[in-house]
């Protein structure tokens, strides 16, 4: 690997983030599978008030498909299986093998289900099929409530992390259905060691990010930084130097191609969990812009709304506005226009609301009910 850093300015580093986040126009075959494969992991949420997480990150790349076709694309052939990679997560079933050292440390957790326990959901599963949570329940076993798990909620989250159970479809609930690897086209076994594993999944994320600290590829995986930095010297990624970034930096090689290329004129607004900003420290450092989830913070703890969506023009975040849908209507109940944003800045606000309003939901309206 090269020791030199790459000197990269403030602009080109926002311009090779987007673009390697596939912020830009998707080739005419794009398809959920394939920015899924670019992205390596796409999270998941269960608020639903604009639509799911995962729709609104795959629709900022895909505006010809809405949130109905984008889980129908998903799940036809099951190109992604759910699991804690960041967060919560869609991951390619390709990268099953990857996450081998994520599955045998939560085989070491004490919360790992005793023998007995395992046998008894892996053989439920083996007579029904897959099932969900509350299918998994003996007879006499009280329901999770709230935000607590169950005993059998907490097993089968386990055992899904640990590999006992894999998850490529939700009911019509929004429920998870467990079922078993074998019945989907993963490798068995994990023959890879903790090593091979991180390297691959640091190459993978140092290309998702495009330019980012050794914190940002630590964060995009959810591992410790220490973790990140021993094995970031066997990846292909590059060091950069970009002024005002004082932690080390990483460049993937493949990201130099788009340092100078003029960002996509299209304005979008991103979901909260959006890849290209779910780090809320790096999405402070590319872009000056201060972006927090209040969704769980008493009103009046919440400066600019609920659901709160960042617009990107250019390669600048320019607005935000706190976004709804009903059945008919997607409306934009806050708008906050940023201090350095164009003059045409709530023109582009509301054409990306129409823009979001027919590819998430066609034939509703498009409305602004606050400033």
């Amino acid at each position: 690997m090269n020791g030199e850093r790459a000197p990269v300015s403030p602009v080109q580093a926002r311009r090779i983030a987007i673009a390697a986040s596939g912020l830009h126009p998707s080739p005419p075959a794009a398809t959920p599978a394939t920015v899924l494969k670019r992205l390596r992991l796409i999270q998941i949420d269960s608020t639903n008030v604009l639509a799911r997480a995962h729709q609104l990150t795959l629709a900022a790349r895909l505006p010809d498909l809405t949130a109905t076709e984008i889980d129908a694309a998903l799940q036809a052939q099951p190109a992604a299986f759910e699991y804690p990679a960041h967060a919560h997560a869609l991951v390619p079933l390709a990268d099953w093998p990857l996450w081998a050292f994520r599955r045998r440390a939560s085989r070491r957790r004490p919360e790992y289900p005793p023998p007995a326990e395992r046998d008894r959901i892996l053989n439920l599963i083996r007579e029904h099929g897959p099932l969900a949570s509350r299918d998994l329940r003996p007879p006499a076993a009280a329901a999770s409530t709230g935000w607590s798990w169950g005993p059998v909620k907490r097993a089968t989250e386990f055992m899904l992390w640990a590999g006992d159970l894999i998850c490529t479809a939700r009911n019509h609930r929004w429920e998870r259905l467990y079922d078993l690897p074998e019945q989907h086209p993963v490798q068995a076994g994990d023959a890879l060691s903790d090593e091979e594993c991180l390297t691959a999944l640091l190459t993978h994320a140092g290309r998702a990010l495009g330019i980012a600290t050794t914190s940002d590829l630590a964060d995009y995986l959810r591992i410790p930084v220490r973790t990140a930095t021993a094995h970031l010297a066997r990846t292909p990624l590059l060091h950069a130097a970009v002024p005002g970034w004082k932690a080390p930096t990483w460049i993937h090689p493949d990201a130099l191609e788009d340092a100078d290329n003029p960002p996509d004129a299209t304005s979008r607004f991103l979901g909260p969990f959006d890849n290209l900003i779910f780090n809320r420290p790096r999405t402070q450092r590319l872009f000056g812009f201060t972006h927090t989830l209040d969704t769980y913070k008493p009103a009046a703890q919440r400066p600019h709304g609920y659901y709160v969506c960042p617009l990107l023009h250019n390669d600048r975040l320019i607005a935000r506005a706190d976004l709804t849908r009903t059945d008919h209507t997607i409306t934009a109940l806050r708008t906050t226009i940023e201090p350095d944003a164009p003059p045409h800045a709530r023109q582009l606000t509301s054409e990306a609301l129409d823009r979001l309003t027919r590819s998430l939901q066609p034939g509703t309206a498009a409305t602004f009910d606050g400033a």
